[in-house]
């Protein structure tokens, strides 16, 4: 497989919480499943931003433009590994892999898409 992307996002974790608290606004970017998974860890804002620069990240390395965020969607596989699935049949074929860590003031995360 060949690197055919690279995006890279880092996000404050007090600008995602203050979106948060916008009505709505949660439901506009992430799925019902990241939105149930963060709001039961301990720190749901560091979460919602880790999985809100994923997000960007992948937006960044995809080679084509268009694609809405909540789309794009972070879950956590059985051992804890994050994994990004994409809503988009210009997506298939393509192997997106992720990284992810954030602390308590920002979060980031860094995609690559391989083809």
């Amino acid at each position: 497989m060949k690197i055919i992307g690279l995006g890279t996002d880092i996000v404050e974790v007090k600008r995602i919480q203050a979106f948060a608290q916008k009505p709505g606004a949660l439901e506009r970017i992430f799925s019902a499943q990241e939105i149930a998974y963060c709001r039961a860890r301990k720190n749901e804002y560091q979460h919602l931003a880790v999985r809100f620069a994923a997000k960007e990240a992948v937006y960044k390395a995809l080679p084509f433009a268009g694609i809405a965020f909540k789309k794009i969607q972070v879950v956590n596989l059985e051992s804890g590994r994050p994994e990004v699935r994409v809503e988009d049949e210009r997506c298939q074929g393509l192997c997106i892999l992720i990284s992810l860590s954030h602390t308590e003031s920002y979060a980031t995360a860094v995609a690559v898409v391989q083809q």
